[in-house]
């Protein structure tokens, strides 16, 4: 089985290529037959004119001479011509320079056979009066014309074998098509280059793509390529940039990690060594707590990571479809509210069902539950967290209000960072919050703000395009 595609198209032509040549070579010689039927037709026919009238001639010439030298009249009915004194001594030399190939007969008076070629038998050839007939004559077919004057006195036959037409027919032939079956060989090796020189394009991309490693990704270069391939290589092109991207995006998940659980690992690490060595009881409860608490920001800390991680490579959307913000939204609050409960804090959801989006909902709902977790947690006891959900326009406006210390105009844009943290909150956190909110309204294609709440704290809106119908 080939594999190659250079090979499949050389075994495909070439032998596509002879099958060509050999259809014209019989259509030529078909071609070349029947033209030269009709020539050798015309030839015949002129010949046996000729015959006909060279008869007759020294019909006349021989009658004048026996009437000038008052020789009796021969009666020509009646006693065959063996001798051709009818005829001059120049026509029957003639009969002897026609090839075998070639007969003639000459009679008088229907009957008497007056002159014939040394390959004809003694009676007539064709049984026709006139025109062309095929006739077999010492078993081989033979092509005659027939021909007789107007007085029916005197009738030529003239005839050709066919064995001789098709050596002639046969012989131009072959050294018409001998030159061009000598190229065959050239034509092969004309195609394997023109197959090879039109798939040297692919040949590069090849080379390129061995070259390819995990530390040097570059993409092919789409110049001086055939339109035919343009559609492969920009799909490797976005093959490659994917590449890019997760390994990218593993090399900054690897370092943010790294970088991230140092301090938490070794805070936890300092707790349960107090832990350890503790002397009192209540020395080593207060280290087993802290040790509670490390643990639980550590987890938080591996939990955005991942989903940070997995949020990066994504250059689409999967399992995208219509659904309702609103319900989203409650379902997340209610996952919230334990939290919120605990330090008294006054959460509530205003709006109505029916603000339909396009996206995925597990995504928005990571959204929804950082934003409200962080409000939540930088919103002190007694507190106020207030969600909205409304339509304005051609938007439909997610927004996250609390009553805590908000954040400055001039750090607003630096809190979507990756482990930016704010300094002086107090609340312990990784930073990773809004950089998951960032990235999710990337990949939505939203836009959000921040801004001071009506409760002197920090507003996020999120604007998202209403999709009042599933598209098509």
């Amino acid at each position: 089985m080939l594999h190659s595609v250079r090979s499949r198209l050389l075994v495909i032509i070439i032998p596509s290529a002879l099958f060509i040549w050999l259809c014209s070579a019989v259509l030529t010689y078909l071609d070349t037959k029947k033209e030269f039927n009709q020539l050798f037709d015309a030839q015949l026919a002129q010949s046996g004119q000729v015959l006909l009238n060279l008869g007759r001639h020294e019909y006349v010439e021989s009658k004048q001479r026996r009437l000038e030298n008052q020789a009796p009249e021969r009666r020509l009915t009646n006693e065959p011509v063996k001798d051709g004194s009818l005829l001059s001594d120049s026509f029957i030399e003639l009969a002897h320079h026609y090839k075998k190939d070639l007969a003639f007969q000459l009679w008088f008076n229907q009957n008497k056979l007056i002159l014939r070629s040394k390959n004809t038998p003694s009676t007539p050839m064709s049984n026709t009066f006139e025109g062309f007939s095929d006739e077999i004559i010492n078993s081989n077919k033979w092509r005659v014309f027939s021909v007789q004057s107007d007085d029916g006195l005197i009738r030529a036959q003239m005839a050709e074998s066919y064995s001789a037409r098709e050596n002639i027919s046969f012989s131009v032939v072959s050294h018409t098509m001998f030159p061009l079956l000598m190229t065959i060989p050239i034509l092969g090796l004309a195609l394997w280059l023109v197959v090879t020189i039109g798939f040297s394009p692919l040949s590069r991309i090849t080379n390129e793509l061995q070259s390819l490693s995990p530390k040097d990704l570059q993409k092919i270069d789409t110049e001086d390529i055939p339109s035919e391939v343009i559609p492969v290589t920009l799909a490797l092109n976005r093959v490659i940039s994917n590449l890019q991207e997760a390994f990218s995006t593993e090399r900054r998940f690897t370092s943010d990690a790294a970088h991230e659980l140092r301090t938490p690992l070794a805070v936890l690490k300092t707790h349960a060594e107090v832990a350890l060595h503790a002397t009192e009881q209540e020395e080593r409860d207060n280290a087993l707590r802290q040790l509670v608490r490390g643990v639980n920001r550590a987890t938080r800390l591996v939990e955005q990571l991942l989903t940070l991680a997995r949020l990066d490579p994504e250059t689409s959307l999967k399992g995208a479809k219509r659904f309702d913000l609103f319900i989203v939204a409650e379902n997340v609050i209610s996952e919230e509210a334990l939290v919120a409960l605990d330090k008294n804090i006054d959460i509530s959801l205003n709006g109505t069902r029916g603000k339909f989006v396009f996206g995925s909902s597990a995504a928005i709902s990571v959204l929804m539950r950082n934003l409200i977790n962080n409000a939540i947690r930088y919103t002190p006891k007694n507190g106020i967290v207030k969600i909205m959900i409304t339509r304005i326009n051609e938007s439909i406006i997610f927004s996250v209000a609390d009553s805590g210390p908000g954040i400055p105009a001039t750090e607003r844009q630096k809190v979507f960072e990756r482990f930016y943290r704010q300094l002086g909150t107090k609340v312990a956190g990784s930073g990773l919050g809004l950089s998951i909110v960032t990235r999710i309204a990337d990949l939505h294609d939203l836009i959000f703000e921040l801004a001071e709440s009506e409760f002197s704290g920090l507003l996020i809106n999120v604007k998202f395009k209403p999709m009042d119908r599933e598209p098509k």
